[in-house]
């Protein structure tokens, strides 16, 4: 087995059938998590006028939980400043990388960029030609990353699925970080054109006719219940037309223990 390989329980018995009971292994990160907003509200809490859940939170521990990793929560904060800055340096210190969720768009109070900014840290890119998650960004400060995740939870979601996934794999030596891919024909038509590549939450199927896949309900980019419902990740390349119902796609899986090693899309 080369450096690299994921143990899973096949490779443990193979491990085992010849004797290793110990092996060298790469070092688990510690994830920082921070959600910020004032509009924010615990799970636990009542709904109020202008206030929103934090469902950000969970969903990226629960994407941390589901590759494994350990993670250390810093709750959420509102929208101030030195408060936020605060925050983020305590956290830059006591774990390996920072994924913040909001505060990075264009907003009086999106405070990650300057934030960026006052501590010395490199921006790697700010805003990508993409939907949803446009305005990921990501950032390195002493040689731990800055994931500035979306506040939308679509985008969240897809953010780190695309992004913070492939690149906690790779800190731990992975040779196949990526999601892996599938090719399927769409169930249903998606009329709607758009000028930027798209990750459309999806559920995919294995029938008679092959792999087929079909958006996996109400795709906006604030929703939650396609997250909730999709398997996939439909990718839409960018275009002046939608798509019929047949047109061939690629589908990124979700949950699964195996990456593959190129990115192809």
């Amino acid at each position: 087995m080369e450096a690299g390989t994921k143990i899973h329980p096949g490779t443990t018995a193979l491990l085992a059938t010849f004797g290793y009971a110990k092996v060298k292994v790469s070092k688990r990160p510690i994830v920082g998590i921070l959600s910020t907003g004032t509009e924010l509200l615990d799970v636990g809490d009542e709904l109020t006028p202008g206030k929103i859940r934090n469902s950000n939170g969970p969903m990226v521990e629960a994407q941390l939980k589901r590759m494994g990793m350990m993670y250390q929560s810093y709750g959420m904060l509102e929208d101030n400043l030195e408060s936020c800055q605060h925050m983020v340096e305590k956290a830059l210190a006591e774990t390996d990388l920072l994924i913040t969720t909001g505060g990075v768009s264009v907003g009086d109070y999106d405070y990650l960029p300057v934030i960026y900014e006052r501590l010395g840290a490199t921006v790697l890119f700010n805003k990508i030609a993409m939907r949803p998650g446009s305005v990921t960004t990501v950032s390195v400060l002493n040689g731990k990353l800055l994931f500035g995740l979306s506040g939308n939870p679509s985008a969240c979601f897809t953010g780190f699925e695309l992004y913070v996934r492939p690149a906690i794999e790779k800190m731990m030596g992975s040779l196949a970080p990526y999601l892996p891919q599938i090719e399927a024909e769409l169930d249903e038509a998606i009329p709607d054109a758009n000028p930027f590549i798209r990750f459309m939450r999806g559920l995919w199927t294995f029938g008679a006719d092959g792999v087929t896949a079909r958006p996996a309900g109400f795709n906006k980019t604030n929703a939650v219940s396609s997250i909730a419902r999709g398997n996939c990740i439909i990718v839409l390349p960018p275009g002046e037309h939608g798509y019929e119902r047949g047109a061939k796609v690629k589908l990124l899986l979700l949950g699964s223990e195996q990456g593959v090693s190129t990115w192809n899309i």
